[in-house]
């Protein structure tokens, strides 16, 4: 009986769940109806969207001025004006073969590709956001530390007006970014696998000045050490290099309303770190120190007036003074400059303790940012990796040399080791009847 009992309530529950799998259903018609409806002012409001919603964009706004940009973020970007060498200035134009110009990049080597002065190469990598070392009772507790980029400081101050009431409130935002710039020397050690011809060995067309020689022009054949790893250095080099701090911003205009474009100004350019590779090597001269503030220029490069062009240059003169007299320093670009009166491919030391190796000097320059406004499409700082500065190239010889790997590692070594032995002992076993005597 009471199996039966369990077996029938078991049935009736099984019924009730699956009563409403198994009835027939009827759809109601003001329900569909209803959905009906509402299916069609959706419909109704998307079309009225799409046709009296559209975006336009102005293209004054959003095209960056400068023809090579590295990102199309709000935000500061540095960019390569030029260099100088000596009197010579090389712009962002590429003067092959001699000077390779991109964006955030250079290479230049001014004399002969194989020999003398070796390539110099400059590389700029991206602004990205600075967050300061804590220290004391913030740094044990971690207060203060996120990962998210945000202002380090807001200033606030009131605005009266000619009566002395107070109307409204400025507020700037005080933002930290960094960037890093590689200056690399790279001599070529390889040998030609074609000899140069015999004219351009012969061609007095390099001033002298370049190699600290007293003639006005010299030719390769005039040098003791032609080669470009052999103590040849730059001796008067500056390297130019343009802060953008609005670098193409974002800004979207739909009929009567629009986007606020925030005003962007660069505090200063100070240099935060400053590492010498060899990190030994004091002979390196740069002009630009650990924790100097870096003078900004308006103008990229030196100009000055002959007094023969001065009466048609006048007119450009007093322009340009005008504009440095209403100069605003909101979203106003700069250019700061690096120079070297010492650097380049060195070679010390003799046989067993000669070495040669090439210098490189890697800059970590801070720039602080004064923010107006909104500014919210910023570059993606948490996935963008720090710049690696590639490694200088130095050759020191030791006894190594004498031990290739014949590409097989460890194994070779040890194979280059048996011979070298090998060839020992059998020269004792040939020699030991003379030594005998």
């Amino acid at each position: 009986m009471a199996i039966a009992i369990a077996i029938v309530l078991l049935f009736i529950y099984r019924v009730i769940v699956e009563f409403d799998k198994h009835c027939t259903k009827k759809p109601n018609p003001e329900f569909k109806s209803y959905i009906e409806l509402q299916q069609k002012q959706l419909d109704s409001l998307l079309t009225r969207m799409s046709n009296e919603g559209v975006i336009s964009t102005s293209n004054i706004e959003l095209q960056s001025e400068s023809r090579c940009f590295t990102s199309n973020f709000e935000g500061a970007e540095v960019l390569i004006a030029g260099l100088q060498h000596h009197d010579s200035i090389y712009g962002d134009q590429s003067q092959k073969p001699y000077y390779s110009y991109g964006c955030n990049y250079i290479l230049f080597d001014p004399d002969h590709p194989i020999y003398r002065l070796p390539d110099i190469e400059l590389k700029v990598g991206p602004v990205t956001y600075y967050q300061p070392e804590l220290n004391g009772l913030d740094k044990l507790t971690g207060l203060g530390l996120t990962s998210e980029p945000r202002p380090h400081k807001v200033f606030r101050k009131p605005v009266y007006d000619s009566t002395g009431k107070k109307v409204s409130v400025f507020e700037m935002q005080l933002w930290l970014t960094q960037f890093k710039v590689v200056l690399t020397v790279v001599s070529d050690r390889d040998k030609p696998q074609v000899n140069p011809d015999h004219e351009s060995m012969r061609a007095k067309v390099y001033p002298g000045k370049w190699y600290s020689d007293t003639r006005p022009l010299i030719c390769v054949n005039d040098l003791k050490h032609t080669e470009e790893y052999m103590n040849h250095r730059y001796s008067d080099i500056s390297f130019i290099l343009q802060v953008n701090p609005n670098a193409s911003p974002w800004y979207i205009k739909n009929g009567n309303r629009q986007t606020l474009k925030p005003d962007i100004a660069v505090g200063a350019v100070v240099c935060n770190l400053l590492v010498k590779r060899p990190e030994k090597e004091n002979q390196i001269h740069i002009s630009t120190q650990k924790g100097m503030l870096t003078p900004l220029y308006l103008e990229p490069f030196e100009t000055s007036l002959n007094a023969i062009d001065s009466s048609i240059n006048s007119i450009s003169l007093v322009e340009r003074l005008n504009e440095y007299k209403r100069l605003n320093i909101w979203n106003t670009k700069y250019f700061f400059k690096i120079h070297s009166k010492n650097i380049g491919s060195r070679q010390s030391g003799i046989l067993w303790n000669k070495k040669t190796f090439d210098e490189q000097i890697e800059f970590t320059f801070l720039l602080p940012l004064l923010v107006v406004g909104s500014w919210d499409v910023q570059l993606p700082w948490e996935v963008i990796p720090a710049m690696e500065a590639p490694k200088p190239y130095y050759r020191q010889f030791s006894i190594k040399n004498l031990l290739p790997d014949w590409g097989l590692g460890r194994l070779g070594k040890g194979i280059s080791g048996s011979i070298i032995l090998g060839l020992a002992v059998l020269v004792f076993i040939l020699l030991f009847p003379y030594l005998r005597r």
